[in-house]
Parts: C-alpha cells; sequence; structure tokens
C-alpha cells in the first residue's frame, strides 16, 4: 500500500479512530456513561477533535524526528525512554491545561477522588501511548514502502548503468578504431598484432564477466585498464604515453567496475593526442584513493561536454553511500580523484 497516495484519506480516519478510542476508553474506566457520552456537548466534541487532530500530528512529527536522530536499529533502548517521554509530553500538557482551568472556573470541578484521577492521569496517558503506537506503526509502514522503492530505484539504476557501460564499451567507434588499427599491424608486424589482439579480447571478457557485479577488485581493475590504454598506445604510438604506479597494499580495495576507463576515456576524448603534442596520462594511489591525471590540451573545435561520464560515476558512488569522486584542474593537469572501498 502507497501511505503517501492515501495520505489524505487516512489522517482524518485516523482522528477518528484515535477519538473513537477515547469515548471507549471513557466507557472502559465507567468515567462516562453511554447516554452522557451521546448527550455530550458540540463544543466538547469539537475540542475532543481538536485535542486528537493535534495528538495525531505531534506523534508524527515527533516519530519521524525520533527516526533520524535516534532509530531503532541504533538503540532500542535509548529509542524506547525517548518514546516514553513523547508518550507523557500530550498527558502533561492536558494534565496542566485542565488543572489550570478548573482552577480559573473554566470547567465544572473534578474534584480529587478517583474518577477524577483516572480523567486526569491514567486515561490520558493510556489514551497517548496508544496514539504513539499507532502513529509508529504507520511512519514505519511508510518508511519501508519508501525503502522498497529506493531499492528498486537502486537495482534499475544499476542495471541502465551496466547497460550504458556494456554499450560504451562496444561502441562502433571503439570497435571500428581497433579493427583499423589491427588490419595495419597485421600487415607490419605479426607479432604486435597478436598482442594487440591479446589485449582487444581481454576488455572484451572483462566487460562480459563484470557486467553482474557492483564492485571488483583494484587488482581486476587495474589489470583492465593497462590492456585498455595499450590499446590507445598501439593506436596514437608516440602521440600518448600513461604510467600507472599503484602500490600493493591497495589491490584488494574495491571500486565500481569500469571506473577507470571512463576517466581514461574523457581524457582521450577531450584532448589533443599527436605526435606534436603528445598526451601523458598517469594513474596512482593517494592514501585510499586512486588519482587520474593527464595533461590538458583540450580540443579547439571540440565538443560540448555534457559532463555525462562524471555524473554517472557521482551517482554510483552516492548509491554506494560513498564519498563521491574529486574533479579538479591544477598546473595544467586534469585530475581524478576516485575514494577506493576497503574490502
Amino acid at each position: 500500500m502507497d501511505i503517501k497516495r492515501y495520505k489524505l484519506l487516512l489522517v482524518p480516519l485516523i482522528i477518528l479512530i484515535m477519538g473513537m478510542i477515547s469515548l471507549s476508553f471513557m466507557l472502559l474506566f465507567q468515567f462516562r456513561t453511554l447516554t452522557e457520552i451521546s448527550q455530550m456537548p458540540f463544543g466538547r466534541v469539537t475540542g475532543m477533535l481538536i485535542e486528537t487532530t493535534l495528538a495525531v500530528f505531534l506523534f508524527n512529527y515527533g516519530v519521524r524526528w525520533l527516526n533520524q536522530k535516534f532509530p531503532w536499529n541504533r538503540s532500542w533502548i535509548v529509542r524506547v525512554f525517548f518514546d516514553f517521554i513523547l508518550a507523557l509530553a500530550l498527558p502533561l500538557v492536558l494534565i496542566t491545561f485542565v488543572s489550570y482551568a478548573d482552577t480559573a472556573g473554566w470547567i465544572d470541578h473534578h474534584g480529587h477522588g478517583d474518577e477524577a484521577k483516572i480523567f486526569l492521569f491514567i486515561l490520558p496517558l493510556v489514551t497517548s501511548t496508544l496514539f504513539l503506537v499507532i502513529v509508529e506503526m504507520i511512519v514505519s509502514v511508510e518508511e519501508q514502502n519508501n525503502l522498497e522503492m529506493k531499492l528498486t530505484r537502486i537495482e534499475k539504476e544499476q542495471i541502465n548503468t551496466r547497460y550504458s557501460a556494456l554499450k560504451e564499451q562496444l561502441d562502433h567507434h571503439f570497435l571500428f578504431n581497433n579493427l583499423s588499427v589491427l588490419s595495419s599491424l597485421i600487415y607490419e608486424d605479426v607479432e604486435k598484432a597478436d598482442h594487440f589482439i591479446q589485449d582487444f579480447s581481454s576488455i572484451y571478457r572483462y566487460v562480459l564477466r563484470i557486467n553482474q557485479r557492483n564492485l571488483v577488485s583494484v587488482e581486476e581493475e587495474l589489470e583492465f585498464i593497462d590492456n585498455y590504454l595499450h590499446l590507445y598506445k598501439f593506436r596514437f604510438e608516440k602521440g600518448f604515453d600513461f604510467k600507472v604506479s599503484v602500490e600493493e597494499k591497495i589491490m584488494k580495495y574495491q571500486i565500481p567496475p569500469l571506473t577507470l576507463q571512463v576517466l581514461v576515456e574523457n581524457a582521450i576524448k577531450h584532448n589533443v593526442v599527436s605526435c606534436r603534442r603528445p598526451l601523458t596520462l598517469s594513474i596512482e594511489n593517494i592514501n585510499d584513493s586512486i588519482c587520474i591525471k593527464n595533461t590538458l590540451q583540450e580540443k579547439e573545435d571540440k565538443e560540448t561536454s555534457t559532463k555525462t561520464g562524471q555524473r554517472n560515476l557521482i551517482e554510483k558512488y552516492k548509491l554506494l553511500e560513498c564519498n563521491p569522486p574529486i574533479f579538479k584542474i591544477e598546473n595544467n593537469e586534469y585530475i581524478a580523484i576516485v575514494p577506493l572501498i576497503k574490502p
């Protein structure tokens, strides 16, 4: 059930149910008879409805605030304590008001007998506690519903990301460019052509292998990106140079698959790569992050950047609830710093 959709209908229904519960407790504690309730003045009934409405909104706000500050899964003992305080809040307000109104002569004097004590102390506390339980149940159902919707959205996003990544890797430009390089290598150097085919096939095996995984080890990703960079080295030769220098201690850390490929692809796409202006790219680790740098030599006729790759990476890290990647320009270098996830 979608609570948000029916919230406007639920509020008056809850208020009506809570009002009926209050009247039921009056009968149960014999504070009022059925005849007295049926003859209750309109002003008193209106006051009960207003009181119940305020209780609903007070508990709704209170429970949602507690869910943020003191969720049940953090410490249920602390949460029970604060729920108890919240359940006492409304009765204390009512008791204070009724006592003041009784003293001021605004309402009929209730005396100090057992019946008055039930009205002033027991009945409001029992009713308030029950109201709080009802609101807790409603809020928990709504949050569970929201969580399920969020999980569905995350799953859909992951499917789209995987599909997009696979589509980009199998992009026809990437395929045709590398087949052209392979075609020329076959006639020039058979041994180099063989190495090229091995790197080329490794890339596609990796993409197909990690298609159903959310995270891969840094070691796996670096092995893939090394093959990927070698393809560009075959293609651009002296116009492109790269260096990978990553410490052994972070090899078991994890990273979203194809993260480095997106950053390398952006560097090639947006910068001049030629023998006259070689593009240099380096990959190294800084503490628990990987840093990808490339010389900044933007194309004069460059296409307008949509920053789709950056946005996808940031969204991916957001879904993983990790610190997002950092992108900046320093000393004529474009720098991307990607946090790693500890195993």
